[in-house]
């Protein structure tokens, strides 16, 4: 079981790892928020365009792709989780390049725990910060910039060394 952290100390100690690297961008809507389905939606992908925008309060941002069911699925549910990779799990990056398989407990095969948000958190990851969107710019780009006030940050392992496009040669050509 992980613990969850209080802010903003922890929030703090989360940025330091911070890397020009790669994530697990999560988030859920539930079942009775949607017209079309009848379970709740997730969507998972990975993304590599993530800052840290404000200390107080605590604000982070992720570009997402506008085309993309993250895009979708965040803009309706108002939260999302920002799941850091570690060295060790490298294979997380192509795991969720694609489409997300969801079954009861895990998420294209990798084991996850609801968040404080309802974000799926996967247990794979050394650090997971969860957010509720404050803000959504539609750039005339590709992307969407969506910035999220950081709720709650779960710490597995903060010794972890976090995965870096460096470390990868830049395997994965761009967010989801």
């Amino acid at each position: 079981m992980s613990a969850r952290a209080n802010l903003p100390e922890e929030f703090n100690q989360a940025l330091r790892k911070f890397t020009y690297g790669f994530y697990i961008l999560t988030t859920r809507k539930k079942a009775e928020e949607l017209s079309q389905r009848s379970e709740d939606y997730i969507a998972a992908g990975t993304v590599s365009w993530v800052s840290q925008v404000s200390f107080t309060p605590p604000l982070v941002m992720v570009a997402v792709q506008k085309q993309s069911d993250l895009n979708e699925t965040i803009s309706k549910s108002r939260v999302f989780a920002l799941n850091f990779i570690g060295s060790a799990n490298q294979q997380l990056i192509q795991a969720f390049g694609g489409k997300t398989a969801v079954s009861d407990d895990a998420l294209n095969g990798f084991s996850f725990e609801n968040g404080a948000t309802g974000s799926p958190l996967l247990a794979a990851c050394p650090l997971a910060i969860e957010c509720h969107l404050v803000d959504a710019i539609h750039t005339q780009g590709d992307h969407v910039l969506f910035i999220g006030r950081v709720e709650s940050v779960t710490i597995r392992d903060e010794n972890a060394k976090l995965v870096t496009d460096q470390e990868i040669g830049h395997v994965y050509g761009g967010t989801k």
